[in-house]
């Protein structure tokens, strides 16, 4: 009897620690930065925090509410679901994996980018059921959902505040997003692998003798896909 109140006290300290362990340093010792995720603040315990000004690599998350899965870490993973219920930047919403295949899944909502994609002038992107993983050589090994990415200025007098959107999948080990405007006219091909490089063809079918001018003057060139611009970097 007294050897069983005693692993009761046992289990019920552990809880109590575990319950009130700061989230601060649960991401510091799951090595959430190499995940690419930073925030200037982090408040609360590992079941009920917000991250103040948070940004997972390139896309600035601002202020969201965290918290770590139990069940995943009792097989030892890390499992960040994060939200923001935020009207004016826009709801966002999904869960962070910091271990093997690590990535995010169930990403929902809006966000922007910071820098757009190079000579690309990307305004925000828009998730719907995203789900990106990538093995330790950062290879991607699964990929789904879909993403709709706006323009936020004209290109050559193209109005493109519509967006283009595409769904992603795996492609010879990048994830990759397929992305056409409604009209059909304008594609953008993204892919990315799990250290941040990326790679963006940016296509735009111009039979108009003015607009071929005005692309090519702003850095598209003549191709069989159309006029196409490429840029590259790292989020």
């Amino acid at each position: 009897m007294r050897r069983r109140v005693i692993l009761a006290a046992v289990l019920i300290i552990l809880i109590l620690i575990v319950a009130t362990f700061p989230m601060r340093l649960a991401l510091a010792m799951a090595g959430a930065e190499k995940s690419g995720l930073t925030a200037r603040e982090v408040n609360g315990s590992v079941w009920a925090s917000e991250l103040i000004e948070a940004r997972l690599g390139a896309l600035p998350l601002g202020n969201v509410q965290a918290s770590l899965s139990p069940l995943a870490l009792l097989g030892g993973d890390v499992e960040l679901a994060f939200s923001r219920p935020d009207t004016r930047l826009g709801e966002l919403a999904g869960r962070l994996h910091g271990s093997n295949p690590r990535g995010l899944s169930d990403l929902n909502g809006t966000t922007s980018l910071s820098g757009g994609l190079g000579l690309v002038p990307v305004d925000s992107l828009r998730f719907e059921g995203a789900a990106v993983r990538f093995d330790d050589r950062g290879r991607c090994v699964s990929a789904s959902g879909r993403i709709q990415l706006s323009v936020g200025t004209s290109i050559a007098g193209l109005d493109l505040t519509r967006g283009l959107t595409g769904p992603l999948r795996c492609v010879e080990g990048r994830a990759q997003a397929a992305l056409v405007s409604q009209s059909g006219m304008e594609r953008l091909m993204l892919g990315f692998d799990g250290s941040g490089a990326w790679r963006a063809e940016f296509a735009i079918t111009a039979d108009d003798p003015v607009m071929a001018s005005a692309l090519s003057a702003i850095g598209f060139r003549a191709g069989s896909n159309g006029f196409v611009l490429v840029s590259s970097g790292r989020f």
